[in-house]
């Protein structure tokens, strides 16, 4: 059996997006009517797969599960890097329900989302979010800018720890398990990404904003 790294495009399923494990796919199309996914070999080749030909069954399959309510055109602001990614999180209280997601700048296609039953805040799911994107596009061919609109998890992520005063419980040990995934990547991978502050008096609210303000 071969061990190279798949990554995996769902078009139809609970969540599309790209998947970076076969269990994480799994999750989102066993037993889901319809549902459309496909391996590749490479991280650039999923995005590519997953942004999808217009002229395409899959391509227009994705638009349709998951095209924007407004693409803002940033090529206008010369300071937002190209071929950037942002990252955003939600939480329903504080904590509450929390979930997190990325797209890219230019285009609002969403790259990744994840939900989290157990009480959580935004500053956790924004600290997620960045390790998320981080681990997505480790190794890509080219390096991908991240934007968060957070301070506070790109001080977290830059020193290696999710700094929350939330104490673990039995309640939220699932929440905290996933925690201690993102510090431990932190702690064994190398990056060249840059995380970038997104500016949002300057430029509105960042993309993967999740519009509940």
């Amino acid at each position: 059996m071969s061990n190279r790294r798949k990554w995996y495009v769902v078009w139809v399923g609970t969540e599309p997006g790209i998947c970076e494990t076969w269990e994480d796919c799994e999750a989102r199309v066993k037993g889901y009517p319809g549902a459309k996914f496909k391996a590749y070999d490479s991280c650039e080749a999923a995005i590519r797969a997953y942004r999808g030909n217009p002229e395409d069954e899959m391509g227009i399959i994705r638009a349709i599960a998951n095209a924007p309510t407004e693409v803002v055109n940033y090529s206008a602001i010369p300071e937002i890097l190209p071929g950037a990614v942002a990252v955003d999180a939600a939480c329903s209280g504080n904590p509450g329900k929390m979930e997190y997601q990325g797209v890219e700048v230019h285009t609002g296609t969403q790259l990744f989302h994840k939900q989290f039953e157990p009480l959580a805040t935004n500053n956790i799911g924004e600290f997620l979010a960045i390790v998320h994107a981080l681990a997505l596009f480790n190794n890509a061919p080219e390096v991908v800018p991240i934007y968060s609109d957070s301070l506070t998890a790109i001080a977290w992520v830059r020193n290696k720890k999710c700094n929350t005063k939330i104490l673990e419980t039995d309640k939220n040990r699932s929440l905290f398990d996933v925690i201690r995934r993102a510090e431990a990547w932190l702690a064994t991978h190398q990056y060249a990404n840059p995380i970038i502050k997104w500016k949002t008096e300057e430029w509105g609210e960042i993309p993967a904003d999740f519009g509940r303000k």
